[in-house]
């Protein structure tokens, strides 16, 4: 191949697969990216190819993505490549070019060009207005919010036909939503997938002029694609048919959120005549850590095959440990933290990777008693959480009936009729008064109507029963009583979403954390316990600095780090099962292409690490308030044993 003079920078340092996609001329292209095999180069470096070297006008170019910090990324790159003048100015994520075209389309859907954009507070204010006028409790939004974003995620802006009383709950729900929404003018994150969709298929000019102007389509992380985002990519590109995807469905792990898979996999039957080109080169991670990953993604059936060669060559084979229970297991994480960074490792580059959420809490405690800076990534510290701080604003009140935060969180978690207004009123009667503020919030509500009233009396004999029963009780028997007789927990289950499920999650934590501290201090008041967790809420190290990570897997996905510990191998806690009491694993209720999601969210873990990784499990767990014992992980049982040693 002839290469331009002026474009010899374009293909400066790529190798040969990465040259091969770069440079492909027409027609359909499958970029088949590896875990750190340089997929982002090479789709920046032939967006600058196809401008520069095929002299394509940057116009007539579309690069979309999925989050705005890759759609910077990417952006930075090309015009660090080109110039700023010459980078196509159509790049960036779905949702924002989604936008751009409803904006110069809207009068032709019927939108003001001012519509407005929901977020998720937004949406939620709306959908409780929409279930009260419905007559339906609040109780259930986020299963309402979840079945209208599935629905738009599969580019429905109705619902599909309800078959049974559920159903028709649901759907009559979606319309009196989107009613909503076209009432104040205003669309959601999915209406601006979902409505440029619809708009392409019913105006004919809009489409012809779209398919028309861009010549050239580039996809970064296709694995991630749903139903709406294809489809919109496939209608866009029917004219020229130069839709180039970039991504790995080994690395394929949103379905929760309406990902396919079958996207990427199905992509050389939607596109027969596309180039496959498979970028096999690891510049990541060393020999036994690739190893170990290939051969745990090799038990997937639905994949592309791909062998990954590790660039930087050998090193520390993969580090298996097995503890008691969680807490040695973080104690074991901790102690190796310690160690590789006496050996010189800054804390940023090791993380900490577990399966859900709740996981957190043993290693947070674990490495505050060794004063180690940490930092929670893509969520909040577990004593920060706002299900943990309901139960503990609860449990204050019941030893500290002076407390002025706690009633305020009672009446809402859940809620109990009793408004703003009137605690505002018993705050000015206490000061007013000099007493207590549940001792005038009873006075307040002796001088409202009866059912005010009422309200009041039953959530004071609540809060007094609870008190006194607290304090004879061990602290876990309190917390459980709260939990039972608040009907706090029962307001968490009501939400079927995974939130709600972690939710549930990580209350349960929280009573596990006081049943532990009961058994290691030796004492059991609750009063003891809240000081306990008092002088572990301050975020009183600085994580802004060294500090190492602790995420979820999900968390992880585009990040790498020297050193990673991926805990909680366990059938049934990773890979996950959302079913309780049926025992572990595959039989546990995973059917295949559940369990290949986690197997790939495996592979995902795994490839973050460059130097050294760590799997740890434990032979016996809490969750959900109860121990459990637990049976290694089937990912362990599948590693290649000449790469693994167990510690």
């Amino acid at each position: 191949m002839q290469i331009p003079p002026d474009c010899e920078d374009i293909l400066e340092g790529l190798n040969e697969e990465q040259r091969r996609a770069v440079t492909h001329e027409r027609g359909p292209l499958l970029i088949l990216a590896g875990a750190g095999s340089g997929k982002t180069r090479a789709i920046t470096r032939r967006i600058a190819w196809l401008v520069r070297a095929r002299a394509v006008w940057p116009s007539r170019i579309l690069a979309v993505t999925f989050t705005n910090k890759a759609a910077a990324e990417m952006r930075e790159r090309v015009e660090t490549l080109l110039g700023g003048a010459d980078a196509p100015k159509w790049m960036g994520t779905f949702h924002s070019i989604g936008l751009r075209l409803l904006r110069m389309n809207a009068d032709r859907i019927g939108y003001p060009n001012s519509f407005v954009i929901y977020d998720d507070d937004d949406t939620e204010s709306a959908l409780r207005r929409v279930l009260k006028d419905l007559g339906l409790p609040k109780d259930g939004l986020r299963a309402y919010s979840h079945y209208i974003d599935a629905c738009k995620n599969d580019g429905m802006l109705e619902p599909p036909e309800p078959r049974t009383p559920r159903e028709r709950q649901l759907a009559d729900v979606f319309r009196a939503y989107q009613a909503e929404l076209k009432s104040a003018g205003a669309m959601d994150f999915g209406d601006l997938l979902a409505r440029s969709l619809r708009m392409l298929q019913e105006h004919a000019d809009i489409r012809e002029r779209l398919q028309s102007q861009y010549e050239y389509i580039l996809v970064d992380e296709f694995q991630d694609t749903n139903a709406a985002q294809y489809e919109l990519l496939k209608i866009l590109a029917a004219t020229h048919r130069n839709l180039c995807v970039v991504g790995d469905d080994d690395q394929s792990i949103y379905s929760w959120r309406g990902a396919r898979v079958d996207n990427i996999l199905e992509f050389p039957k939607e596109y027969p005549e596309a180039a496959v080109v498979t970028l096999g080169r690891n510049y990541r991670s060393r020999l036994p850590i690739l190893s170990a990953a290939a051969r745990v993604i090799g038990f997937n059936r639905k994949r592309h095959p791909k062998d990954l060669a590790a660039m930087r060559g050998e090193g520390e084979p993969v580090r298996v440990h097995g503890a008691l229970n969680e807490v040695g297991e973080a104690q074991f994480v901790v102690r190796e933290v310690v160690r590789r960074h006496a050996e010189g490792t800054p804390l940023s580059r090791m993380a900490v990777f577990y399966r859900t959420n709740a996981q957190s809490r043993v290693f947070e405690d674990a490495l505050r008693a060794r004063r180690i800076s940490y930092k929670v990534v893509g969520g909040m510290r577990f004593y920060q959480r706002k299900e943990v701080k309901d139960v503990i604003s609860w449990l204050r009140l019941l030893v500290n009936p002076l407390d002025r935060l706690g009633p305020e969180r009672a009446l809402s978690s859940p809620p109990r009729g009793i408004g703003a207004t009137t605690l505002d009123k018993a705050r000015a009667r206490a000061d007013q008064d000099q007493v207590e503020l549940l001792q005038a919030l009873a006075v307040v509500g002796d001088e409202g109507g009866p059912a005010l009233q009422r309200k009041v009396r039953t959530l004071i004999e609540l809060i007094t029963d609870l008190a006194l029963f607290a304090r004879e009780a061990r602290a876990g028997d309190a917390v459980q009583a709260v939990l039972d007789r608040t009907g706090y927990m029962a307001h968490l289950a009501a939400d079927d979403s995974a939130e709600g499920q972690s939710r549930v999650e990580n209350v349960m934590e929280l009573l596990a954390s006081v049943r532990e501290f009961e058994q290691q201090s030796g004492q059991t008041d609750l009063r003891s316990w809240l000081d306990r967790v008092s002088l572990v809420q301050p975020l009183d190290d600085d994580a802004s600095g060294d500090a190492i990570s602790l995420m979820t897997v999900h968390a992880a996905k585009g990040l790498e780090f020297d050193y990673v510990c991926v805990c909680g191998l366990e059938d049934g806690l990773f890979p996950l099962s959302s079913q309780r009491g049926r025992g572990h694993g595959f039989d546990a209720g995973l059917d295949r292409s559940a369990m290949e999601e986690e197997r790939r969210l495996m592979y995902v873990a795994m490839t973050r690490a460059r130097e050294a990784l760590y799997l740890t499990y434990a032979s016996t767990r809490v969750r959900y308030g109860q121990l459990e014992a637990g049976r290694p992980s089937i990912f362990l049982a599948e590693l290649p044993r000449e790469d693994v040693k167990v510690v």
